[in-house]
């Protein structure tokens, strides 16, 4: 059973956020909105010792920024890659959350500010983030050491990239980490349709006064696996921990995703919440965001074992 908080919560977003995604139809205006609401929000969520050290990587076209909570140095790094339909950000809002986990897995984080569409559609989110777990290695840091993480379309960005890395020849990370993640670009799954009422914060696909799906595509097609790594090819894949909700819509992109990369002997978990909202995580005042992170760094800790002072 889902929390009182949780409860309000739906409320809140069924009044706020999925009216604005159904009825505003101006880029410009919502990210507008979004940068206000990270401004006032974001900091109050932010734990104490939280720092953010802004990062100049060399031939980098995207912002990055280190994210860390506490004192403790640690050989422990996440690659985060923060949602928002690829087209919007809350830069502040994210690293909040991220700095959650990491104080609680021991890790400090690469935030990859990835560029947005429309202005930069596709590949230019997946070419940002694959040049930032370059820069991690470049670094000195090892693979077995690195996860990579992310939200919603970042959490499908975070699939696209670890089949990019393994293409291109480069360590892969030890594992991944994803939330309510977007792997389908065609909006073909089941649960878009079984949850359009019962999400609290993302409107059915056919009712959003902006479809971020041609703005982020591009010239590239939607049956592209590197585009909607629903379709991709899993081999080698490193161990995977995925959260989602029972009510949102994208619920059956993370279950189709299990069963894949069952046939080709990946380790993916599925982790079904009751009732909570879209990337519930970043709540945290949710009795449900706490537990979820910390079964999150359960799961961080177990698979990047070796983390000790640097």
């Amino acid at each position: 059973m889902q929390s009182w908080q949780t409860d309000l919560l739906n409320l809140q977003l069924n009044l706020t956020m999925k009216p604005m995604l159904k009825y505003v139809g101006d880029v410009d205006l919502i990210r507008k909105l979004v940068k206000i609401s990270d401004t006032l929000f974001g900091p109050l969520a932010r734990p104490r010792g939280t720092r953010r050290e802004p990062v100049v990587i060399p031939g980098a076209a995207f912002q990055a920024e280190w994210v860390s909570a506490g004192s403790a140095e640690s050989r422990r790094v996440l690659l985060y890659l923060p949602g928002g339909a690829y087209v919007m950000r809350s830069p502040n809002v994210h690293s909040a959350m991220v700095s959650r986990l990491c104080a609680q897995c021991d890790a400090k984080a690469l935030m990859a500010y990835y560029r947005l569409a429309p202005e930069h559609p596709f590949p230019a989110c997946l070419e940002d983030a694959v040049r930032a777990y370059e820069w991690l290695l470049e670094e000195g840091i090892e693979p077995r050491n690195i996860a990579v993480a992310g939200d919603s379309a970042g959490g499908g960005l975070t699939l696209s990239t670890l089949m990019a890395i393994r293409d291109r020849g480069l360590p892969l990370p030890a594992c991944a980490y994803m939330l309510s993640p977007l792997l389908d670009v065609n909006d073909s799954a089941a649960s878009r349709w079984k949850n359009a009422l019962s999400d609290s914060a993302l409107p059915a696909p056919w009712r959003r006064a902006i479809n971020p799906r041609p703005m982020y595509l591009g010239e590239n097609s939607p049956d592209d696996p590197i585009v909607s790594p629903i379709n991709g090819d899993y081999h080698e894949l490193p161990p995977i921990y995925i959260q989602v909700s029972d009510s949102e819509m994208l619920l059956d992109d993370s279950l189709r995703m299990a069963r894949r990369g069952h046939t080709y002997n990946v380790e993916i978990k599925v982790d079904i919440w009751r009732k909570v909202p879209h990337v519930w995580q970043i709540f945290a005042f949710l009795p449900e965001s706490r537990d979820a992170l910390r079964r999150a760094a359960e799961f961080l800790r177990t698979h990047m074992p070796e983390s000790a002072a640097a």
